[in-house]
């Protein structure tokens, strides 16, 4: 059997970098590990992969029961094809010189076929495009009569009212002009991967912008080995066009920029920091920060997810919803720290509940003290339109917050364990040494995003026990992280 040169993937690879592609084919164990977002990301698109099947019912699954699906897949696609009993092919596979593609759903139309790509997007793209016309390509030399080709993808604009009505979830978006228009061009894309893949050398690829676009690639670990924390790319405030200008150059680290004149203040103190080995210090900004919060101190955090196909009546596919938030209550500076949770219980919308334990537990004066605020005041300006009878107390809510992220992005604060970064997990691990997110079951927000998702769907009562200790860990973490910070930044302006 004819082992296949080039998929789907390999070829979106291969338009955006001659070297990953090669990588990728010969030696993929040199892949950085895969993150969890990026995980999630995956799974979600498998998910709406399986559902769009729905908008074709009675096919069959290509892949279904085969032990080597890559070899096996189109000799039954073809038995499939010849059943005129089925109305359609899920993960129809087609092999043609080398290349093989999986088209996520075949529709048998009298004699003809309509093919569709399935999205998880909101909107298609030029790569959606270019996965399109290659899956067209093949199909078209296999001698498949293609009366159409469609990518479908999920409308932003869908309102769940009742059971989930399919036809107005997705979207379809014709491209077989498109396609058509593509097949010499593919043709010849094909042939220079071919000439790449047939090298016993890997390409010459300096680095560049090319490998965060489309996508950032998963050889980094790779190509920028190299340069190290140090590099002049981890400078934060300096645009990548710009970094690469200094590359280019000649300048590679930060060590390198002896003149810091055309740098942002962010960009100048990092400079500084790095070259003293010390934390650079803006006392009378710190102090200015230091002396807006009011106690009781209240460090405040809320983790949402955004299910791709609405769960709850009146929402929209990704849409912002709340499941939990933590808070760490400090009454006087240096007292104790009272832990309180809310994690809502999967199944019904979180909203309302969410939102009347937050406001009972936020009752009063004092700071909301938070770690990058945008998503929460966010958040509470949506629950303040679902609900306007208690807009009033959730203006005061808003209004009482601070900004714990502020020191650090406008450089009033910096230390080189920082390497640039201003998130929350490289912040804590440089200023609180010991305390991270490395040993957590859940280290991110996507990851707890992902297992309250999953948590509708729990098997039994102890793994649903399981997941909800480990949300609760992560949003501990995240405000009593907060409150180690602020003790650090208070003793950076003691004298």
């Amino acid at each position: 059997m004819e082992k296949h040169i080039l998929s789907k993937t390999s070829y979106i690879r291969g338009l955006q970098c001659s070297k990953s592609l090669f990588l990728y084919r010969f030696y993929p164990q040199k892949r950085d590990p895969v993150s969890a977002e990026r995980q999630a990301l995956f799974n979600r698109g498998n998910d709406i992969g399986l559902r769009a099947r729905d908008l074709f019912p009675g096919g069959v699954d290509a892949t279904a029961g085969l032990t080597k699906r890559f070899e096996e897949a189109p000799d039954r696609t073809r038995e499939l094809m010849n059943d005129p009993e089925i109305p359609a092919i899920y993960e129809a596979a087609f092999r043609f010189e080398g290349i093989l593609i999986f088209v996520d759903i075949l529709e048998r139309h009298g004699n003809s076929w309509r093919a569709y790509e399935v999205k998880s997007s909101l909107r298609v793209s030029h790569v959606h495009y270019n996965d399109a016309a290659l899956q067209y390509f093949v199909l078209h030399h296999c001698g498949i009569t293609i009366e159409s080709f469609s990518l479908i993808h999920i409308d932003g604009y869908y309102v769940r009212r009742g059971a989930v009505n399919l036809q107005q979830l997705f979207k379809q978006v014709p491209v077989t002009e498109h396609c058509v228009k593509q097949l010499n061009e593919i043709a010849l894309r094909i042939a220079d991967m071919k000439t790449i893949l047939a090298s016993p050398q890997v390409p010459e690829r300096p680095i560049g912008e090319h490998c965060f676009q489309p996508y950032t690639c998963d050889f980094m670990g790779q190509c920028w080995k190299p340069f190290g924390e140090s590099s002049i790319f981890n400078l934060t405030g300096l645009s990548r066009t710009d970094a690469f200008l200094l590359y280019q150059s000649g300048i590679e680290t930060i060590g390198d920029i002896s003149d810091v004149s055309a740098l942002n203040d962010m960009a100048r103190m990092q400079v500084a920091a790095f070259k003293s080995g010390e934390a650079q210090v803006d006392k009378p900004r710190l102090r200015e920060f230091l002396s807006g919060l009011k106690y009781p101190l209240l460090y405040f955090d809320i983790e949402l997810f955004m299910p791709a196909v609405p769960m709850y009546d009146g929402t929209k596919p990704y849409q912002h919803l709340p499941f939990q938030f933590s808070i760490h209550r400090q009454e006087t500076p240096g007292g104790e720290l009272q832990h309180i949770e809310f994690i809502a219980e999967p199944g019904t919308d979180p909203r309302p509940e969410f939102l009347d334990q937050l406001l009972r537990e936020t009752e009063g004066e004092g700071t909301l003290l938070i770690y990058d605020v945008t998503l929460e005041k966010n958040i509470l300006l949506a629950l303040k339109k679902i609900f306007p009878e208690k807009g009033e107390a959730i203006d005061q809510r808003i209004a009482r917050m601070r900004d714990l992220m502020q020191p650090f992005m406008e450089r009033t604060y910096h230390h080189p364990r920082m390497k640039g970064s201003v998130s929350l997990k490289n912040v804590l691990p440089a200023l609180v040494p010991g305390m991270s997110y490395d040993e957590l079951k859940v280290a991110n927000g996507s990851q707890a995003m992902t297992l309250y998702e999953q948590m509708h769907q729990a098997a039994d009562l102890f793994s649903a026990t399981e997941m909800r200790e480990a949300l609760s860990t992560y949003g501990k973490l995240d405000t009593l992280s907060m409150a180690r910070i602020l003790e650090v930044l208070q003793d950076a302006v003691k004298e």
